[in-house]
């Protein structure tokens, strides 16, 4: 009788070790799922906040290139692309005359129309597939090094926090040299004798 006694008891605790463990997966299969769907809307925003940021600078470059250009002879084909006051992405005048101009380069326009091409709210895919992400994080990449080299070809200031927003706890880098930070700044290297 203490052998029926003894297997009931281990039953039993087999029983309870298996009604929790089924608990506890169905639990952690619905908070799982809970806690993966807030997680992807978090990252999501913070991707397209930073999509959003970048195609708003490229906007504002854009509109200071327009308004270099319109005050210049331009081919009638590239008049009608200019954007008018009916468009949404155009600027008051007002606006746009506080602003300082930009020098004339056709790389410049170049990477403004690139990156405007890769930051582009219309052509970014908004599916939930592995190659949607893929291409929204390599626009993204691409978008992110096409507003740095703008940035230094119009000599306008690297905040760190202007690129990525978590970079603002950052402490400032220091830089020796002229500070522009290109190869050919050599004013931080020391003289052999």
């Amino acid at each position: 009788m203490e052998n029926n006694l003894l297997e009931g008891l281990l039953d039993l605790e087999e029983e309870f070790y298996k009604e929790g463990y089924d608990l506890g997966a169905t639990d952690g299969a619905q908070a799982g799922y809970t806690e993966g769907s807030v997680f992807a809307v978090e990252k999501g925003f913070e991707k397209f906040l930073e999509i959003g940021r970048l195609y708003g600078k490229a906007l504002v470059w854009s509109q200071k290139q327009a308004k270099l250009d319109s005050s210049n002879t331009r081919v009638p084909s590239q008049i009608s692309q200019l954007p008018s006051e009916t468009d949404e992405n155009f600027l008051e005048p007002s606006v746009c005359k506080e602003m300082a101009s930009v020098p004339r380069s056709s790389r410049l326009a170049k990477n403004v129309d690139t990156l405007l091409e890769l930051v582009d709210p219309a052509s970014l895919p908004m599916q939930n597939t592995e190659e949607a992400v893929i291409d929204v994080d390599e626009r993204q990449k691409g978008a992110l090094i096409k507003a740095k080299l703008i940035q230094r070809a119009l000599g306008e200031r690297e905040d760190p926090g202007d690129i990525h927003p978590n970079a603002k706890d950052l402490p400032p880098q220091k830089s020796s040299g002229d500070g522009t930070g290109s190869i050919e700044d050599i004013s931080s290297l020391k003289l052999r004798q």
